[in-house]
């Protein structure tokens, strides 16, 4: 998830940071043909432990601090056959591999020069700060994402992935071609457990048409910004992706981009918080 990952933002003001726990439990098998009570009974022991400002959500049991964070506890279970977590509406086990995708988001980010999880940042934070594409959740967005990530693509094209905003504007026009492709909603499998799928109940089809066409319009307004030779002529193009307090200043560079060469975006606008854990 996005601790894990490395790839949290800090939110909107009014708005919470989202940290997910795993809980690893072991199997009761009095809850077999219930398996909500993982759930259930998580909810109840978190009252007994003094946190009155809790919530069952479809996965996990959220607990809310004061300030700007939550934490949902996920409960892990250890079966015969796998690891599972609990979807507590349908009663259903759902397979899940933390470790496996946090190591392909690792892979991907070492393929881009390290510049994956900070595209993922910058795109999150349009999502998020600029109100784009609300309704598709940073697991799908993380994933998708990351399958355009090739080989083929750094070898065709050597500065790809050379810097963050052309592994930004390399990620986002292949992910473009890829959407529209496709004008329904496509399944979207889980990278480290192969036959599990984030769709249909993490996304919609209407959410996925808000996605495509949203993405559709960023593309081209990112490859704009970046291939514009004039400095503050490209900084300008760069804030009509990520707002008028985007990298008021702009610097030499060899790109005549507004982004710093050290960090994932620029300005405290664009700032972002790494921490380890499990969300999406």
């Amino acid at each position: 998830g996005s601790w894990a990952h490395r790839t949290i933002i800090k939110p909107k003001p009014d708005h919470e940071y989202d940290a997910d726990i795993l809980l690893c439990v072991d199997e009761n098998s009095e809850w077999a043909d219930d398996k909500a009570q993982y759930i259930e009974k998580l909810y109840w022991a978190l009252g007994r432990s003094g946190y009155p400002s809790r919530h069952r959500k479809t996965r996990c049991v959220r607990v809310e601090y004061a300030n700007d964070c939550h934490v949902d506890l996920v409960p892990y279970v250890t079966t015969s056959d796998g690891n599972h977590i609990v979807n507590r509406l349908d009663g259903t086990w759902e397979d899940t591999n933390p470790e496996g995708f946090t190591a392909w988001m690792a892979e991907r980010d070492e393929m881009t020069n390290r510049n994956f999880r900070k595209a993922v940042r910058l795109l999150k934070y349009v999502r998020d700060h600029r109100g784009y594409f609300t309704g598709t959740r940073s697991i799908i967005l993380t994933t998708l994402l990351g399958n355009q990530v090739s080989y083929w693509t750094k070898i065709a094209d050597p500065s790809a992935y050379s810097s963050v905003p052309n592994t930004l504007v390399t990620l986002t026009e292949e992910l473009n071609d890829w959407l529209q492709a496709r004008p329904s909603m496509p399944d979207v499998e889980d990278p480290s457990s192969p036959g599990t799928f984030f769709t249909p109940h993490r996304w919609s089809e209407q959410s996925y048409q808000h996605f495509r066409n949203r993405i559709a319009t960023l593309a081209p307004d990112m490859r704009a910004a970046l291939d514009e030779p004039n400095a503050d002529k490209s900084a300008d193009k760069w804030r009509v992706v990520f707002g008028d307090d985007f990298k008021k200043e702009t610097t030499e560079s060899k790109s005549a981009s507004p982004f710093p060469t050290h960090a994932a975006g620029s300005g405290a606008t664009l700032s972002s918080v790494s921490h380890f854990g499990r969300a999406g």
